[in-house]
């Protein structure tokens, strides 16, 4: 099952370079519109460009470390803000998540075969694709575990180099705080992999634990600006996940019920019903295509199975006192997939809004591939070992025809996975309501319109507007015009009919309501009306200016 170094090569960058594109091509177009929580941390990046106030921590929206928001910046000063610059920064997290998992996959000494197929299954995946193209700060959480654990991999493979790996492996775990909320349980991961490695071994312990402490300092050095931060503002740290807890369910559902609603609920998403929002999927089809989910399913039983033999050697070998212990890579490489998967999942688990929820569950997705890409290595390991000594395997015809089945079904799950993401998934009404089409539209529209003496905007009758008038809760429509949109007041239609000033005025309406613009005439009889048509005519708006 040996794939000849340069073959191997070729494919590695192709399947890379298939997936980095995959995660930038029409990046402008595709979602189609942008989200609310996408353009509020636009406008932040905006605002933060204007007045070169870059934070670590921004509280509005239920709050969001800055990390995120302030590369976005960076991005949207090169591009502008468009689509692409609010995005540019979440398709290379992306792209960078795939580059480290590949390196972790070689890490762990896995065949060439199983490298590629699993930095395949995580480059193709609707669920990781879909969060490598939206403008949301948690697709930094896959990111930071596999460079972190590559680090710390290298750290165990080459021990001479020991103390700069595991300082970096420190520095990814202390730069994890400023991403997402879900990224507040991956110490405890870190932990986990860390003590399987010193499992029996109390002389390795003795001389880890001062490369360890270098680990902890750069965690300390890079966590230190946002841990300070709440100290002093500790319901920021708090408030999103008081907002969605199991702790804060409907009325008449105890904790136990919601508890247990959310992991079944969570779990099942893996194999029958996944997330509903269609932000975040489609047609609540299952995180992993039936190949991979088999895959998974197997992988899952072969790492528990390996965790429980270890487990089981070492407390016999303790009992006798023997110092001959020593467990198997493949036991550090099953806590690792086993950790990241469950651990990661508590987020979800502790949550009852939106269940199932991929995006709170997006750590997981490390531990998820890690597990799905054992049984392949267990076959190909299993393989050349009965090759070597001799040994009884399933005759080869039969067995290259099942591995070659199991290898085609699974590209075929990664290509539907991608075909659906940009061919399906975007046509979709729900999608274009989701991410807000018509609000974008508008703010096209207002961003294209020269800016009048007096303007005004015409916002649904559910709007939010600020006692300023310059702020609402269309931040799709402000994102996409600004900074035109600085230029305009938000009027709620029937109070904005008795108070816009007439001299000079643009008035451009949400709602195409030919009663509201009579009505708009009669205060400023002079002002004209003018049409615009997007999306072939999907939606509909009106400008009336003073002529």
């Amino acid at each position: 099952m040996k794939i000849r170094k340069n073959i191997f090569v070729f494919l590695s960058i192709l399947v890379l370079a298939g997936g980095i594109f995959i995660r930038f091509w029409h990046l402008d177009v595709i979602p189609p519109g942008v989200h609310y929580d996408e353009a509020f941390n636009g406008i932040d990046a905006l605002k933060s460009l204007e007045s070169g106030n870059f934070r670590f921590f921004y509280p509005e929206n239920y709050g969001r470390e800055g990390l995120h928001i302030n590369v976005i910046a960076f991005f949207i000063k090169i591009f502008g803000n468009t689509n692409f610059g609010l995005r540019f920064a979440n398709a290379l997290w992306g792209s960078l998540t795939l580059l480290g998992f590949y390196f972790l996959l070689r890490e762990f000494k896995f065949s060439s075969l199983s490298v590629l197929a699993g930095t395949f299954m995580l480059a193709f995946s609707f669920w990781h694709l879909v969060f490598s193209r939206t403008a949301y700060r948690a697709i930094m959480v896959p990111l930071i575990l596999v460079w972190m654990f590559y680090f710390f991999w290298k750290a165990v493979n080459n021990p001479k180099k020991k103390a700069i790996w595991i300082l970096l492996a420190g520095i990814f775990l202390g730069l994890g705080f400023h991403t997402y909320i879900s990224f507040r349980i991956a110490p405890l991961v870190f932990a986990l992999v860390a003590a399987s490695f010193l499992l029996g071994k109390e002389k390795l312990w003795k001389n880890y634990k001062k490369y360890l402490a270098f680990s902890i300092l750069g965690v300390v050095l890079v966590s230190l600006p946002i841990i300070l931060y709440y100290s002093g503002h500790f319901k920021d740290f708090i408030s999103r996940s008081e907002a969605v807890s199991i702790f804060n369910a409907p009325k008449g559902m105890g904790v136990g019920e919601a508890l247990g609603k959310s992991v079944v609920s969570h779990l099942s998403a893996f194999f029958v019903f996944g997330d509903k929002n269609p932000r975040h999927n489609y047609n609540n089809q299952p995180l992993l295509p039936a190949a991979w989910a088999v895959l998974f399913f197997i992988g899952s039983v072969i790492s528990l199975g390996e965790i429980a033999k270890t487990l089981s050697k070492f407390i016999k070998y303790k009992r006798k006192i023997n110092p001959d212990f020593a467990a198997s890579p493949w036991f550090h490489i099953s806590v690792l997939g086993q950790s990241i998967f469950w651990l990661m999942l508590v987020p979800g688990f502790l949550s009852i809004e939106g269940i199932p929820h991929s995006l709170r569950i997006i750590g997981a997705i490390p531990g998820v591939f890690v597990l799905s890409v054992l049984p392949l290595e267990y076959i190909i390991g299993h393989y050349g070992e009965s090759k070597k000594t001799g040994g009884k395997f399933p005759s080869s015809n039969n067995f290259l025809v099942i591995f070659a089945s199991l290898l085609f079904f699974m590209i075929i799950g990664g290509v539907t996975q991608v075909y659906t993401y940009f061919f399906e998934w975007p046509k979709n009404l729900s999608v274009l309501g989701a991410y807000e089409r018509k609000l974008y539209d508008f703010g096209m529209l207002v961003k294209e319109l020269p800016v009048g003496k007096n303007n005004y905007i015409t916002v649904a009758y559910n709007t939010w507007i600020k006692d300023t008038k310059k702020e609402s809760s269309m931040k799709t429509t402000e994102y996409i015009a600004w900074p035109k949109i600085k230029d305009y007041e938000f009027v709620r239609p029937l109070e904005g009919k008795d108070s816009i000033n007439c001299d000079g005025t643009q008035v451009v309406f949400l709602e195409s309501d030919q009663w509201l613009r009579d009505q708009y005439k009669i205060r400023c009889p002079d002002l004209s009306q003018q049409k615009y048509t997007y999306d072939n005519g999907k939606y509909v708006f009106w400008v009336m200016k003073s002529k």
